[in-house]
Order: structure tokens, then C-alpha cells, then sequence
């Protein structure tokens, strides 16, 4: 799968999910499979899910997932029950 612009690597994985690899850290966003679709939280509920690293880059985000999703052709949607979290290395 292609890097988009800002430097964010994705790709999905099996658990439904696509990973979002940065510089700064790892995002895990919702992704079903069969029917591809990428769920992207709200600026609001990002607010609320992501750690203090990620909190002034919800716009950078929006826009890599959203220009990943146009490359692989895959619908995205914002939705305020999107779940994001952060993959900490073990």
C-alpha cells in the first residue's frame, strides 16, 4: 500500500483495523473487511481517544486516511462512534 504525503504509512490488518504508522507513533483506526470501509472518529471524539501526541493532527490524519482510501478505493466516513487507539510498542 502507498505512503500518503505527511509521512503516514497505512495498511490493514486482520483484526478489522487499519494501522496508521507515523514518525511520532501508531494509530489504529476501524476498517471492515469483505465490504472495505474505513470508519474515521470525529474531531470531537479523537479529542477523547488519542494520546498527547496525536491531539493537534487529527486534520493530518483526516486527510492521509482520506487520500489512502481515494488511492486504494476505499469509502471513508467521519463518524462520532469511530474507535481510534494508540499500538504501544510491548
Amino acid at each position: 500500500m502507498k505512503e500518503t504525503k505527511p509521512g503516514i504509512h497505512f495498511e490493514p490488518r486482520w483484526k478489522e483495523e487499519l494501522v496508521a504508522t507515523s514518525k511520532d507513533g501508531v494509530l489504529i483506526f476501524e476498517m471492515t473487511f469483505g465490504v472495505y470501509h474505513v470508519y474515521f472518529p470525529t474531531a470531537e471524539r479523537w479529542a477523547l481517544l488519542v494520546p498527547a501526541w496525536a491531539q493537534s493532527q487529527w486534520s493530518v490524519f483526516r486527510d492521509a486516511c482520506s487520500q489512502w482510501c481515494t488511492q486504494n478505493r476505499i469509502p471513508m466516513s467521519i463518524e462520532d462512534n469511530a474507535y481510534v487507539y494508540e499500538l504501544k510498542e510491548k
